[in-house]
């Protein structure tokens, strides 16, 4: 039989091991956010703490560095997703708004998380962003790894979302990036997305109507921007440019991925000329771009836009892969500035009769693509579409998801049956779309503030 005094001393011994482990992990807290607090609750947490912000609207500026291990994020969530809480600065200037950070570059950024780690911020609405200097944004990071943005409206901000070093890693997923620009701007462009370096994963988003310039401006290390639909930017869709990090003689590279993605090209866009560009800008010495085109769709607007630009007659090299796109709506698939350095290869993209391929092999040619119905932008292959069956196997990373529908049901995703057919869908998947929570059906669409 077991002493009285055993237990006790058994529990005693329990109870200092659970103090201890507390000690060396940290007590985790939950953090409530209302409508009448301030920005001091949420900058205070810490790893593994989650902070959870009820409904309403907030003025305030938010100021992020803590660093947490990976095991143990700090999660920031809306309490209820389907009625987000929304930080509006409208009508005002951000760096005007109260806040902890009182540096002369507090109004780049509503939210701002610099020299941080493994923050996951979900369920927030950022609108009406703007500084004296035009190039605010709903999210700023800065030398931050491991941040995680979900589920998240970037509505009419100088800029959506900008941010990144060599040191700052980022991954948005199920955002919408609506609007966001500014015609006022004097210096750089503005655009929904600018990304300044490091490497960047964007996914399973809805980024359109870019009030300036493009819908995506990237000038990070590495890219990846797969299973998105990106529609009617202001100038064009998007680009690779010269990582701000770089400095000296290198040498230096950059890559982007562009896999499974939907582009419709805005009927007068600013710069009718191109849809995805790769431009060294800064003239950056001994510096090599790389572009994969794998899997996309585009509609374009009946004019010449390249699909894939090489803007290298500075005489940068560079290279992309392009194979299984729908090239619709333009008569040139890529453009190459300067032959001797810059080099485009790739097979079976359709492409509409009549059109020239260039270095593009074994294209697929035929009057119209064959979707299901173009009318309702659905760009699934209608049976008998040439574009089914027709998708090169041999090429590297195929796509294994694709976006899930269009712009009413906006920002999911769910697994493609097969890579076999040309473009970003497939005509054999099936199944409902998955969104940043759980699976929804069609009658679920993710809530947008208009």
């Amino acid at each position: 039989m077991i002493s009285e005094f055993k237990i006790q001393s058994r529990w005693r011994l329990l109870l200092v091991l659970v103090f201890l482990s507390g000690i060396s992990s940290g007590w985790a807290a939950v953090i409530t956010i209302n409508p009448g607090d301030d920005y001091r609750k949420i900058e205070a947490a810490q790893a593994g703490d989650e902070v959870v912000i009820a409904p309403g609207v907030y003025r305030f500026r938010v100021y992020l560095t803590a660093r947490a291990p990976e095991d143990r994020p700090i999660v920031i969530r809306a309490q209820d997703p389907k009625n987000r809480p929304v930080w509006d600065f409208t009508g005002t200037l951000v760096e005007k708004a109260p806040g902890s950070y009182s540096a002369g570059d507090r109004g780049r950024g509503g939210w701002q998380v610099v020299g941080a780690s493994h923050y996951r911020i979900s369920g927030i609405v950022f609108k009406g962003c703007r500084t004296a200097s035009f190039n605010s944004a709903g999210i700023r990071y800065y030398g931050t790894r491991g941040l995680v943005v979900k589920d998240c409206l970037f509505q009419e901000n100088d800029n959506g979302m900008t941010g990144g070093n060599e040191e700052s890693e980022a991954t948005v997923e199920f955002c919408e990036f609506d609007r966001n620009g500014n015609l006022n701007a004097t210096g750089g462009p503005t655009h929904n997305l600018y990304i300044y370096g490091g490497i960047f994963t964007l996914r399973y988003s809805y980024v359109h109507d870019s009030v300036q310039a493009q819908n995506f401006h990237i000038r990070a290390r590495e890219a990846v921007l797969e299973y998105n639909w990106f529609a009617r930017a202001r100038s064009y869709e998007g680009d690779l440019m010269t990582d701000d990090d770089f400095s000296g003689s290198g040498p230096f590279s950059q890559s982007m991925l562009l896999r499974g993605n939907v582009f419709l090209q805005k009927a007068d866009p600013g710069n009718n000329s191109q849809i995805v560009v790769l431009y060294n800008d800064t003239e950056a010495q001994n510096l090599t771009m790389s572009l994969r085109m794998i899997q996309n769709t585009l509609i374009g607007n009946g004019g010449h836009a390249a699909f894939v630009h090489l803007s290298n007659a500075s005489g940068t090299q560079m290279t992309a892969e392009v194979s299984n796109n729908v090239i619709f709506g333009t008569t040139r698939p890529t453009l190459i500035e300067d032959t001797a350095q810059g080099v485009v290869t790739g097979t079976k993209n359709w492409l509409a009769t009549g059109v020239a391929p260039g270095p593009l092999s074994h294209s697929v040619f035929s009057d119209e693509p064959g979707f299901r119905n173009a009318g309702t932008a659905d760009y699934v292959p209608a049976s008998g579409s040439v574009l089914i069956g027709q998708a090169a196997q041999t090429v590297t990373g195929l796509p294994d998801r694709e976006y899930y529908r269009d712009e009413t049901l906006a920002r999911l995703y769910r697994p493609r049956k097969a890579a076999l057919d040309i473009g970003a869908f497939e005509h054999t998947t099936e199944g409902e779309g998955i969104g940043p929570y759980a699976s929804q059906t069609s009658s679920s669409a993710v809530l947008m503030v208009r």
